[in-house]
């Protein structure tokens, strides 16, 4: 089942909240799709920060 598209609300076990906006990315040669979440705020973005012990501001696949 695909997760709905919109926002995602979710407490990490670390305590913090992350909102996440979920994407639906459709792949009509293959019939496929692809669930992206993506921060949906600037405190998310910090909190992703936090959690992987990363340099701020760049992405990474999970």
């Amino acid at each position: 089942m695909v997760p709905r598209r919109g926002a995602l609300r979710l407490r990490h076990p670390s305590g913090c909240e992350l909102l996440l906006d979920r994407e639906t990315l459709e792949l009509p040669s293959d019939a496929q799709q692809l669930v992206v979440l993506l921060p949906a705020d600037r405190e998310t973005v910090r909190a992703v920060d936090r959690l992987g012990d990363r340099t701020p501001g760049r992405l990474r696949a999970v």
